[in-house]
């Protein structure tokens, strides 16, 4: 029996989405083909072509020529130039890359508290190993912290706020290098320190504190305000 028939392209591409999840079609997987997909959504070759262009756009299908069409990873990396875009062309891009690091300190506070509660040995010595690369100028001191952040992530045991992190992570150094002066290896190599000490001292707060220590440290190079914890005590 035909499927219902979508009125709009948009619409193709997520009925297309919808029956990769409703088969359980893994990354790699290949996809009917077109002749398939016209006849079973009763649509033109064009509009399945121009729906399947949408959906390796956001990595949600691949498209190999000459072998045909096939599940997609559908990883973060598909919303990088959405991101980079926004960043750069929406207002001031230092209000846009405070926005960034906000997300990301909601996001890493939480995970570095998780991981300040649990037997972190592994972890500790993984964190040690990424800042004693920052410590020496060059491309890999920058790969050690993201590979910082992303262990946090990793050893929190949330792999959806790894890519959202990395994510993140990515399109800010990539605008950070118009707008602020890049701090010193040894700069970035102690604020990281900071926050292998609070995880390996156990204390979920002191874990706490010291993310947000590294956040307005990076904050005031772009010249912003610090953020303001909602777990602060009241003056009162």
């Amino acid at each position: 029996m035909a499927l219902t028939r979508p009125k709009r392209s948009d619409e193709l591409a997520n009925a297309i989405a919808d029956l990769i999840i409703e088969r359980n079609l893994q990354p790699g997987a290949p996809l009917p083909t077109e002749n398939v997909l016209m006849a079973d959504f009763q649509v033109s070759r064009n509009s399945v072509r121009e729906s399947l262009k949408a959906l390796q756009a956001l990595g949600i299908v691949e498209i190999r020529h000459g072998y045909g069409t096939f599940v997609g990873s559908a990883s973060s990396a598909a919303l990088h130039p959405w991101l980079l875009f926004r960043t750069r062309s929406s207002g001031s891009s230092v209000e846009r890359l405070s926005e960034l690091l906000e997300i990301r300190e909601i996001l890493e506070t939480e995970l570095t508290r998780r991981v300040a509660r649990t037997d972190n040995a592994e972890l500790l010595k993984k964190l040690s190993a990424c800042v004693d690369r920052m410590r020496v100028e060059g491309q890999d001191a920058a790969t050690a912290d993201r590979e910082f952040h992303e262990h946090i992530c990793d050893a929190a045991g949330v792999p959806l706020a790894r890519e959202l992190v990395g994510l993140f992570w990515d399109v800010y150094r990539a605008v950070e290098s118009v707008e602020t002066v890049a701090p010193s290896p040894a700069e970035t190599a102690a604020r990281h320190q900071r926050v292998v000490d609070a995880i390996g001292s156990g204390d979920a707060d002191q874990a706490e504190q010291s993310v947000h220590a590294h956040f307005d440290e990076v904050r005031d190079r772009l010249g912003t305000g610090p953020y303001r914890s909602p777990r602060a005590p009241s003056s009162n």
